[in-house]
């Protein structure tokens, strides 16, 4: 963020790679950044890559020092988009898809980027406001058939099945407090599994 002569560098070294290989106008390079304390600074990084050819940007409305508690600044990401002359997208605190057509309406943005939102319900673009069963199904049957991690299984299932934002702000998931504890317990896949469909067998009772 404060180097941002390096980074217009890697963007005319990436967009030259690109070039080189026969892949320009197929792929893109983009550059994610986050706000500083004074805005003229961002819009001064913002004018820099974009001399350097970046395609689109990503504004991530918090300072580095911000923590994720605080709410994202769409403020700042409206400003910045007004100094922006490539596609820009906002991220931070999109959990829904409400709030990525507010983010969108409000800022003035081509489009939304959601890690943690996507992380608790990767059915979120899709309209739910949880995460559906049949996500942690498709999810399981991919890391059957593409192993990934085991400790990297659990966590993603953790996130996905413990938040319903829809209810009680975010408190009520597809598992429980003490089936989540059972979940951090599980040794294999076929603990996941049978886990899993126990607990989806108790919710049709």
């Amino acid at each position: 963020m404060h180097k941002r002569e390096l980074v217009a560098e890697m963007v005319k070294e990436a967009k030259s790679a690109l070039k080189r290989d026969g892949y320009e106008g197929k792929k893109t390079v983009s550059v994610k950044i986050r706000i500083h304390r004074d805005l003229r600074e961002t819009i001064d990084f913002i004018q820099t890559v974009q001399d350097a050819g970046v395609d689109f940007l990503t504004i991530h409305g918090r300072m580095r020092s911000t923590p994720s508690s605080h709410p994202v600044n769409l403020d700042a990401i409206k400003l910045l988009t007004t100094h922006a002359t490539v596609p820009t997208l906002s991220n931070g605190d999109t959990f829904t898809l409400a709030d990525a057509f507010h983010h969108t309406s409000y800022t003035g943005v081509s489009g939304v980027m959601s890690a943690r939102g996507l992380l608790e319900n990767p059915a979120l673009f899709a309209g739910y406001t949880s995460t559906p069963w049949e996500c942690v199904d498709v999810f399981i049957n991919q890391v059957i058939k593409q192993p990934i991690p085991f400790k990297l299984v659990v966590h993603h299932l953790s996130e996905m099945c413990g938040t319903d934002r829809s209810q009680n702000g975010g408190n009520n998931g597809l598992l429980g407090k003490e089936e989540r504890l059972r979940l951090m317990e599980c040794r294999d896949m076929l603990d996941v599994i049978d886990l899993m469909d126990e607990v989806k067998g108790l919710r049709r009772l």
